[in-house]
């Protein structure tokens, strides 16, 4: 099973270097359970697309303004759930934020064929989250909102992406005064959620802008470009 786990951090959170650094969860699960994953830019140098009549929106600032944001996320192969919940636990982040699984949900493509892309890792520049939006037009039914078609034209600038199970089969875990919290669904009830992501590897912010218009969930949702913040990185 592989999983997404994002972290999701309060806004007015404010650990300690020592607190909030990753460096011994990353290399406790080097063995093969954690496959990629990274810090992303702040909510604040977010960019979102929508295509709507025909036209892009672009607009700053995430997709929805809650009080725990996106802050990073990483990519775990387990055997089961309760394992992907053990890892998420150990997480430095669980203690002052949470950490929201959601299991990968592959497309199936035009050729009857499942999208199961190896995950490549580095280079990643951006990040595309795919939000459900309320607001948006009721899809038209030629358009399946398959993107085998956007797979193609991104070409190599994708390095891995695929959709979610649904929020409501989500799974949230918290540290709160050395209590584990293990809740089912998604982190908060929003009528926005995580639909899914990409990882892309593109020169700029244009670059990735004009990929993001191009997805079906631009026309059917919403897309959120979040670019990486290596951990190194002050």
């Amino acid at each position: 099973m592989t999983y997404l786990m994002v972290v999701r951090v309060p806004a007015d959170a404010n650990p300690t270097h020592e607190e909030g650094d990753p460096s011994a969860w990353v290399e406790a699960t080097s063995d093969g359970q954690r496959v990629f994953g990274d810090r992303l830019r702040p909510p604040q140098d977010a960019t979102c697309v929508r295509v709507r009549g025909g036209k892009t929106l672009v607009t700053h600032g995430p997709f929805v303004e809650i009080a725990e944001q996106i802050a990073g996320f990483d990519i775990l192969t387990v055997d089961a759930a309760d394992a992907a919940v053990r890892i998420a636990l150990t997480h430095p982040v669980a203690k002052f934020g949470a950490l929201e699984l959601r299991e990968l949900h592959p497309f199936e493509l035009l050729d009857g064929t499942l999208d199961d892309q190896p995950f490549l890792g580095e280079p990643v520049s951006y990040v595309l989250l795919m939000g459900t939006d309320p607001d948006a037009p009721e899809p038209d039914p030629a358009d399946d909102g398959l993107p085998a078609a956007w797979i193609e034209l991104a070409g190599a600038a994708e390095r891995g992406g695929a959709r979610l199970r649904p929020a409501d089969e989500a799974i949230t875990v918290r540290i709160r005064d050395g209590e584990q919290l293990v809740t089912h669904g998604p982190f908060a009830e929003l009528a926005e959620q995580v639909a899914g992501y990409d990882l892309l590897d593109v020169a700029d912010l244009d670059a990735a802008i004009a990929l993001a218009a191009a997805h079906p969930a631009a026309r059917l949702g919403v897309v959120e470009i979040r670019p990486r913040w290596p951990i190194w990185e002050q």
